[in-house]
């Protein structure tokens, strides 16, 4: 399987079936920084991690940075 993602290349979409809080996020934009989280409502680490995602984002929603957990 080869792909044609390269660096430089426009992200893809994110394709979610049910959003659990905000906006839908249809596209990226050009130029600004997304920082994906992805962890596990049963880890038992995850909790603190969840926690932290939260204060990423209100610490940098203001100058342009979307986390997205």
């Amino acid at each position: 399987m080869t792909s044609s993602l390269n660096s430089g290349s426009p992200a893809p979409s994110i394709k979610v079936q049910h959003w659990l809080r905000g906006d839908p996020l249809p596209n990226f934009k050009l130029g600004k920084i997304y920082i994906p989280a992805f962890v596990s409502t049963t880890c038992s680490g995850c909790g603190p991690a969840l926690a932290r995602l939260a204060q990423l984002h209100e610490q940098y929603r203001d100058i342009g940075i979307e986390v997205i957990g």
